[in-house]
């Protein structure tokens, strides 16, 4: 730690403190940053080169090496951060993590090592922390922006203005990736690099139109690639941002040099040596594909918008609640029969969660559970035929701004058991301890549910009493007998419950 670094045992300390670590293709990144008055300031960096991409088999599996390197770096990372509240710390898979066949194995490996969760994060997802991190470290300007980042194994496109992003785009291309495939032995020839060019303009062909239309008055790169290679052109005097006669000058020293072992350039770090030519190749069909005269760097990325996104959770900013509202705006949910379910769901597990222990450092229960039931009818735009397998695949599916993966899959199965018959086959796939938490948080989801079939929007309050698998509702003033359709409802209930091993009465 730097000498500045606060205490981490001292608790003030560790309350204004905050974490952010990104599993990068080729790099795992950590920064830790405390807020002052409103401000973050960085009071640590660690970096570690791990290149999980490069440790790909021909099965899409990590290697027990690449493997083994990515774990032993987040128990380092693990160290520095021992003491911080878990709901300060965020952790996120990007690229590779998000397409490794052995994925999970890694994600559960790196809970223990690291001590909080790895979240896997969506392309698009990826872009929007992207741009929230480069835009906080710009000054304020009404210019229109167009940031590019390029990583291992992805690279984004983003237009927004101020702190809004307009557009988000990720593609499948890494300066890990174009360097394996183009560039596999090192060599570096002329015609390698128009090959690399052509194929990664064409992977941003489909995107060329969009980008151009929204338009931008200054363009901003980030992360390791745009930085190292905007250092190599300033200390060989080929420019002090980056443009196309600065890119042409080092793709022309680089096949001089033939090799990437015989790269000997001012400004190159040694750490670049395996990818700097893939990401030169996406660089420069960059700005042939879209015309950029020149590109400013920025000093922050996506591990600084991993920061404040994290400060706005907590002051109630949440981006995860917006976008829950545009689904239910764009489905065209009833919206009062949502809020009435999710009153009634919030009402029982506040009566369950500490007998069923419904608490989780690295996940907010309640908000899921709230969020399941604003979208549980999202399906019946499709049809309401199967209209609770429409809303898991709706859920599953869709790049939602500010959900991890693991949350979608959460939602998805969720929603699909909110009613009907109970498919525990969705839950396996969940990580400990989610596959058994979950499953009782979508009993509460069911009951809810099923209360408010009637679409009146009472809000009866029941007591709900529980002993392990066995439920007890209570309903005050002889409820259920003024309200049939409820009574018969919670009969089929119980027994659905009673098939997944829940027994369910009622008065």
């Amino acid at each position: 730690m730097t000498a500045t670094t606060p205490n981490l045992k001292n608790h003030t300390d560790q309350c204004n403190l905050y974490a952010a670590i990104d599993l990068g293709s080729n790099s795992f990144h950590m920064i830790i940053a405390r807020q002052i008055h409103g401000q973050m300031q960085i009071i640590d960096k660690h970096k570690e080169m791990v290149r999980l991409r490069a440790g790909l088999d021909a099965k899409g599996q990590l290697t027990p090496k690449a493997f083994q390197t990515g774990i032993q770096c987040l128990k380092r990372f693990g160290q520095l951060i021992a003491n911080l509240p878990a709901q300060n710390v965020r952790a996120v898979g990007t690229n590779t993590l998000r397409n490794a066949k052995n994925s999970p194995d890694f994600l559960k490996a790196a809970r223990k090592a690291l001590g909080h969760e790895i979240q896997i994060i969506a392309g698009q997802e990826e872009a929007r922390l992207i741009y929230l991190g480069v835009a906080h470290g710009l000054p304020q300007s009404n210019d229109q922006r167009l940031v590019m980042d390029i990583g291992g194994g992805s690279t984004e496109y983003i237009i927004g203005q101020h702190f809004q992003y307009q557009h988000l785009t990720s593609t499948e291309m890494g300066c890990v990736s174009i360097s394996q495939t183009f560039f596999p032995d090192g060599t570096l020839t002329e015609k390698q690099f128009q090959k690399a060019i052509k194929a990664c303009r064409q992977i941003l062909l489909p995107h060329k139109n969009r980008l151009k239309k929204l338009g931008w008055d200054i363009a901003y790169g980030a992360s390791g690639t745009i930085k190292s290679v905007g250092a190599i052109l300033k200390e060989n005097g080929w420019g002090e941002q980056i443009t196309p006669e600065g890119l042409q000058h080092l793709q022309t020293n680089l096949t001089k040099a033939g090799h990437i072992q015989k790269i000997n350039l001012p400004g190159f770090k040694d750490e670049r040596r395996p990818v700097l030519a893939g990401g030169l190749a996406i660089l420069i069909a960059t700005f042939q594909e879209l015309k950029i005269k020149q590109m400013h760097i920025s000093n922050n990325a996506l591990r600084e918008g991993l920061i404040f996104d994290t400060l706005g959770r907590l002051l109630n900013e949440d981006v995860r609640e917006n976008s829950v509202n545009s689904m239910q705006n764009w489905m065209k949910i009833d919206k009062e029969q949502a809020k009435h379910v999710a009153q009634t769901a919030h009402k029982l597990y506040i009566q369950a969660h500490n007998i069923w222990k419904l608490h989780n450092p690295d996940y907010n229960y309640t908000k899921l559970l709230q969020w399941a039931a604003d979208l549980h009818e999202i399906g019946m735009a499709i049809s309401y035929k199967r209209y609770r397998h429409h809303s898991a695949y709706i859920i599953g599916s869709a790049d939602m701004p500010g959900f991890s993966q693991q949350e979608t899959q959460i939602l998805a199965a969720m929603l699909l058991n909110h009613r009907g018959k109970i498919h525990t086959d969705a839950y396996q796939n969940l990580p400990d301890p989610h596959h058994q938490k979950i499953p009782l948080l979508t009993v509460l989801l069911r009951l809810a549910v099923r209360i408010h079939r009637g679409r009146d929007y009472e809000q009866p309050d029941p007591i709900l009493h529980i002993e392990t698998q066995k439920l007890h509702l209570e309903f005050k003033d002889h409820w259920l007998d003024k309200h049939p359709l409820t009574a018969m409802d919670l009969k089929i209930e119980a027994k659905r419950l009673q098939a997944a091993g829940f027994e369910l009465s009622y008065q």
